[in-house]
């Protein structure tokens, strides 16, 4: 059974729009959607696709972007990276309201630094910062009445060279039950994961495909610092960093090997 024929057999599958095979949830009675927006490519693409639809479909919608502050003394740069995507999406789409908003993730609950090492409320271990981000939207969620909220999960590379993965990320779809991870509903919120199920590489396609190489540009996917790279980084960090500072990246962690791979499918350079 493929996704599009399990979203078939749905009761409400009116809700779900196809954007070139791949499944976004959107309610047009929804008032209210949250967009978690870190600065990568992966959630930079979903709010492009999700605002334009929005607009296509002329909706009057209010959209809520979300950033976490993360690593703020090791990768100072990460908040502007967000902050220059949601600059992006307010000047591309200047008929919508659309705010931003921050989360503060301490350092010490990362999981670089303590690991998967908390039990949450369904008994799965996560990190501190994983625990974190997804309370805050939980609670962001209730206090402002939000009827949905995205973020731009993806699949790991189908590439076993890629050595380091993301141990929730191997999914593969085998039927309707598995379409929760797509979307499924908390209290009064709808949480929805379009890129679920494929991988970065259509991600990036789309940028090629919708002349948005400006927009990838834009965002960065490296993890390194001077914590984790210190020949690479030499020393930078938050005493040191000014916003607009060219920053390297390390080419070496799972998020850069990612980016890498799914730029040379596309011929990106």
């Amino acid at each position: 059974m493929t996704i599009e024929e399990a979203i078939e057999l749905l009761p409400n599958k009116d809700i779900i729009v196809n954007i070139d095979g791949v499944f976004f949830p959107l309610d047009t009675s929804w008032k209210k959607i949250s967009i978690n927006v870190s600065g990568g490519a992966d959630s930079a693409m979903l709010s492009y696709l999700l605002l334009t639809t929005i607009v296509e479909k002329k909706l009057d919608i209010e959209i809520f972007i979300i950033s976490n502050i993360r690593m703020w003394k090791s990768r100072p740069w990460q908040k502007f990276d967000g902050l220059g995507i949601f600059n992006f999406l307010k000047e591309r789409f200047p008929s919508l309201k659309i705010t931003r908003h921050e989360n503060f993730i301490a350092p010490d609950i990362e999981y670089g630094n303590i690991g998967p090492i908390i039990k949450d409320e369904n008994g799965n271990m996560k990190s501190g910062d994983q625990i974190s981000a997804r309370s805050y939207v939980e609670y962001f969620s209730y206090i402002n009445n939000i009827d949905a909220h995205f973020a731009g999960i993806s699949k790991n590379p189908n590439d076993s060279t890629i050595t380091q993965r993301m141990p929730d990320r191997d999914v593969e779809f085998t039927g309707v039950n598995d379409l929760y991870l797509i979307m499924y509903q908390y209290n009064n919120t709808t949480f929805c994961h379009p890129f679920r199920f494929i991988t970065k590489d259509w991600i990036i396609k789309k940028y090629k495909d919708l002349d948005l190489l400006n927009l990838l540009n834009l965002t960065r996917s490296c993890e390194g610092d001077n914590i984790s790279y210190p020949d690479i980084f030499n020393g930078l960090d938050y005493k040191n960093y000014q916003k607009g500072m060219n920053v390297p990246e390390c080419g070496r962690c799972f998020w850069c090997q990612e980016r890498s791979w799914a730029k040379k499918i596309n011929e990106i350079q």
